[in-house]
């Protein structure tokens, strides 16, 4: 029996592998025709199941002994061959090899290399073929001996030279460099060994470029390998940046033991200054992912005292050297604006140069060492670079200037402008590998007292992606930590921060980054405590006993892990103040400051100042014993610095410890105004944990004055709000100590449907609306102008204020309805945009939204309950086990919106009660929705204005320029005249 078809289509899984065991029992396949025919009696046969490379070789044992080999020589060449090259390669005419081709074509082996999948016939002098798969071109390139094959791989190489030198790509390098390394073994001639060596730099310092280090590293180690014995005698240039280039690649792998070993032969083998100083800025870079941190800044100081650049001494003395040299640095940029900075010459003294990287490669060394010697070190970035001119690493000295500038003198917008300079500086220079480090400062350092944590984030992932390509493992790594911790911050939901830092783990020890390790073990323990479902009890306090994750006492004290250590106490200040151990808060809250040698740099060490303000107010603590409050109003005015120059990320920090301050002096209605205002600005700028936390302690309050009811409602929303972070203990822990307090809230933060929800229609309560239900769902809702947030908010309310399975939110738009989001109690079906017309939606019941958005009159609706006015509804006909609730939202008379929910049929009709409820939160939601429309539209009238004025005052920068060049070129005894922005 015989069947005729078209071959399979190899764009579906699984169809490649089911046509290669096919294949192999083809008996005939019409190339041209592009047909294939089957035996299917063949199919049965038991051998049909073996492994994958005997179903790849049993096609090439039906071939022709001259196929055999045509084929053998073309996998070769790689994955894909042509017929013109073969022919050159086999030594035959193209004509005969495009036959043998032919043959493997139609037993299956190859076939036409097109842009799409389906093999089609195509001339014979177009003939370019590939492989059906990886199996079938593995066994034909084993058919050759490896000798054999060594010598194939040296003629392609040949081959491929010539074209490089024509056609001068890349591309014909890369394929060149790589035939020939393969077939090196069989290059004796010293010459030519060393020719290779040299196509080998050049092949791998081009991959470098283009951001492939693994590629790169590829090509200097078969340099190494092909240099010929005495290289560094006689080619010592070339045998020198050899052994540089894959030291450095070997670092940026991990593989630290090959790094020191080509480091050795490096330092043994440098014959001058600048030769011995980039072999030390490589072990620099080794020592300072191992957390050699002391070793690394020797290394340096004795690195850069050959350059002519020294160091201070450690001791009392240092710190004044550093204060001179940053007033220099600032005096000397103070004579410019930053913006000529972009102009400045560039330097081609290479020992200037060699200094400045030596430089950049101690500022993270010197930053968790001794702040003092980083100051220095930034300041002498910036000082060699403005006397002799911009180098290499000139923008990274800008950036760590900007960085000092930001926790010294609390210039903060100067820093940003600084650090916006530096990025400006490098893309000029092209100096890529910079890209990571780079962005990591900006936004750990600088962004986050300028800028929401947001900007930080982006910066961090932008400089992750840098890394990545450029292979900057020591920064890519920090900038997991410092996202880590911004997201901590933010109240990201925990169990998607503990899989991120489970990601940067895995790279952090694949690249044997020590410190980065450790700094992500005491984030990924601090999650652990918070996520314990074990954990929760009134008095819940951080576990004691060793550091985790292998990370003992004794490290924590060493000088090299001073930022290690201030991570991880500065984190169980804050286990300890949400689990109300108020002393061990001011405890680790001190030793975390100890920590903080050169000032409050990042935003980890704003949230010290803030825990300890709270931890210092603490009722707890007042009733107890007195303790020292001497720093509280240095910290809260820190705060107040803060909030003035970021309000985005500190007002809501700083008006939580006023809220505080003013229950601790008895201003009781101060501190309702203050608390209230914490938790909008909490909840507008996105901080989930600290606006549960502000809720927490507003509860706390007045329930201490006696008002109950009204604690109940801020409990619940703190309760809510720890859910919604995913702080599984700090949620058991609340439930256990107020349960009078707390609603019914599942730990993924969606409230239980009430229990009379399920009760019998005889005995269901009336249907007046609960006050704090009320009260509780308009406080979600009020306030908040993002429009996604709002959305999001206000569905969920609608789910749990009325036991609903589904929510659907719908707008009005230019008179017509669309369907903007939807949530089910499933939190991974809910959606948020893009906006639908309700024409076009078919997974709800059209007819009853338009009647409702018509009469603006509620529709319920219970199970397949007759209702002739939606009896066409398909949606409703099918949805026999749904009630419907659909509600108009309306704000100033006129339709807003419409408010759809689905329940289940078991649980009867909406009642009374819900509905008047969601009638109350649809006109809050009207108007809500109205707010958020506006401000989104005032937002982008705000950034087109800011645009506008951007252009405009790059447009007078122009002419003013134009006018200074004019100036110049005519010489004139007017005075000085400006082109003035409008």
């Amino acid at each position: 029996m015989k069947l005729l078809c078209k071959p399979a289509d190899e764009r579906y899984p699984g169809a490649q592998a089911l046509k290669v065991d096919v294949d192999a029992y083809l008996r005939r396949w019409d190339a041209r025709a592009g047909t294939a025919s089957w035996d299917l009696g063949a199919l049965a046969e038991p051998q049909l199941l073996d492994d994958g490379a005997s179903s790849a070789q049993r096609p090439l044992d039906r071939l022709s002994p001259a196929a055999r080999r045509a084929v053998a020589l073309g996998a070769c060449m790689g994955h894909e061959l042509d017929a013109a090259t073969l022919s050159q390669l086999a030594e035959q005419s193209q004509a005969e090899v495009t036959a043998l081709l032919r043959e493997a074509e139609s037993a299956g082996i190859l076939a036409p290399q097109r842009s799409d999948d389906a093999p089609q016939p195509l001339d014979d002098d177009a003939l370019r073929l590939r492989f059906l798969h990886d199996g079938m071109h593995q066994a034909a390139y084993a058919a050759l001996p490896d000798a054999e094959r060594r010598a194939v791989h040296l003629r392609l190489g040949r081959m491929a030279e010539a074209r490089s030198q024509r056609q001068r790509s890349d591309e014909a390098l890369f394929e060149a460099t790589q035939h020939l390394n393969l077939g090196a073994p069989l290059i004796v001639e010293p010459r030519e060994r060393a020719e290779l060596a040299a196509m080998n730099l050049t092949a791998g310092l081009k991959a470098k470029e283009r951001g492939a280090p693994p590629a790169a590293a590829g090509f200097f180690e078969a340099g190494i390998s092909a240099l010929p014995d005495g290289s560094f005698r006689e080619d010592h240039e070339l045998a020198f940046s050899l052994h540089a280039e894959a030291a450095e690649c070997a670092y940026l792998g991990g593989q630290l033991e090959r790094a020191e070993s080509l480091l050795d032969v490096l330092a043994a083998e440098a014959r001058s200054d600048l030769e011995r100083a980039r072999a030390h800025e490589l072990r620099i870079a080794v020592y300072t992912t191992q957390g050699r941190l002391d070793q690394a800044l020797a290394l340096g100081k004795t690195a850069l005292a050959m350059l002519g650049v020294y160091l201070p001494e450690e001791g009392p003395a240092r710190k004044a050297t550093a204060d001179a040299e940053l007033a220099a640095a600032r005096a000397a940029l103070g004579t410019r604006r930053l913006k000529d900075l972009l102009g400045e010459p560039g330097t081609s003294d290479a020992r200037t140069r060699a200094a400045l990287r030596l430089l950049m490669s101690l500022t993270l060394p010197a930053a968790s060492v001794s702040p003092p010697l980083c100051t220095f070190i930034a300041a002498r970035q910036v000082n060699l670079s403005l006397e002799h001119g911009h180098g290499g690493a000139s923008p990274y000295g800008y950036m760590a200037y900007a960085w000092v500038a930001a926790r010294m003198f609390r210039r903060y917008r100067e820093a940003y402008e600084l650090g916006e300079l530096a990025l400006d500086l490098n893309e000029r220079s092209g100096q890529h590998e910079l890209s990571c480090r780079l962005r990591l400062l900006l936004g750990a350092h600088i962004s986050a007292f300028t800028k929401h944590l947001l900007s930080s984030l982006d910066l961090f992932k932008e400089a992750q992606e840098a890394g990545l390509r450029t292979g900057d493992l020591t920064y890519l790594a920090q900038a997991c930590v410092h996202t880590a911790l911004v997201r901590f911050g933010l109240g990201d939901e925990c169990e998607a921060v503990r899989a991120e830092v489970d990601g940067f783990l895995s790279l952090a020890r694949r690249a044997r980054e020590e410190l980065a390790i450790a700094a992500l073990t005491s984030v990924r323990r601090a999650l652990d405590e918070l996520m314990s479902p074990a954990r929760g009890g009134a008095t819940l306090a951080p576990e004691s006993g060793p550091v985790h994750g292998g990370l003992d006492e004794e490290k924590l004290a060493a000088p090299s892990y001073s930022a290690v250590a201030f991570i991880h106490h500065a984190l169980k200040q804050q286990l300890c103040f949400l689990h109300e151990d108020h002393e061990g808060a001011l405890r680790m809250g001190s030793l975390a400051e100890a920590k903080m040698q050169g000032g409050v740099g990042d935003h980890l060490a704003t949230e010290v100042f803030f825990y300890t303000c709270l931890a210092q107010l603490s009722p707890a603590l007042s009733r107890g014993r007195q303790l020292s409050v001497a720093s509280l109003p240095s910290y809260r005015d820190r705060l107040a610095e803060w909030a003035e120059q970021c309000p985005d990320n500190y007002r809501h920090k700083h008006l939580l410890v006023r809220a505080e301050s003013a229950r601790a002096a008895g201003e009781e209605l101060a501190a309702m105004k203050l608390y209230d205002q914490a938790i909008e600005v909490a909840k507008v700028n996105g901080f989930v944990r600290d606006e549960a936390l502000a809720s927490e302690l507003c509860a706390k309050f007045h329930l201490a004055s006696g008002r109950e009811r009204i604690a109940h409602v801020y409990m619940t929303d703190a309760h809510e709000g720890y859910a919604q972070w995913g702080a599984t203990a700090k949620v058991r822990q609340l439930s256990r100590k107020y349960p009078h307090l707390v609603a019914r809230v599942s730990l993924l933060g969606q409230q239980s449907r009430p229990p009379e929800a399920s009760a019998p229609a005889s005995v269901e309560r009336s249907g007046s609306l609960d006050a704090m239900a009320v009260l509780r769902a308009s406080r979600a809702i009020c306030g908040e102008l993002v429009l996604e947030r709002l959305f999001e908010r206000l569905l969920r309310v609608l789910l749990e204020s009325t036991g609903a399975r589904r929510a659907v939110l719908l707008l009005e738009r230019d008179g017509a309805l669309t369907v903007e989001a939807e949530r089910t109690i499933d939190l991974e079906a809910s959606r948020i945009g893009p906006a639908t017309p309700l024409d076009s939606a078919a997974d709800l019941a059209v007819s009853v939204v338009q009647h409702v958005a018509q009469t603006q009159q509620p529709v319920v609706l219970a199970g397949t309950a007759a209702d002739d006015r939606f009896a066409d509804d398909p949606y409703v006909v099918e949805a026999n086990g749904s009630s419907l609730l659909c509600v108009a939202m309306t704000h100033q008379g006129r339709l807003a919106g419409v408010l759809y929910m689905e329940g289940d049929a078991a649980a009867g009709a909406f009642r009374a009660g819900q509905v008047e409820l969601c009638g109350l939160l649809a006109s809050q939601a009207a108007v809500a929705v109205h707010n958020a429309l506006r401000y989104r539209e005032a937002q982008e009238t705000s950034s087109e204005l800011r645009r506008s004025n951007e252009a405009l005052a790059a447009e007078v920068a122009r002419l003013n320029e134009e006018l200074r060049r004019a100036r110049c070129e005519t010489p004139s005894t007017q005075g000085d005249t400006r082109v003035e922005p409008a």
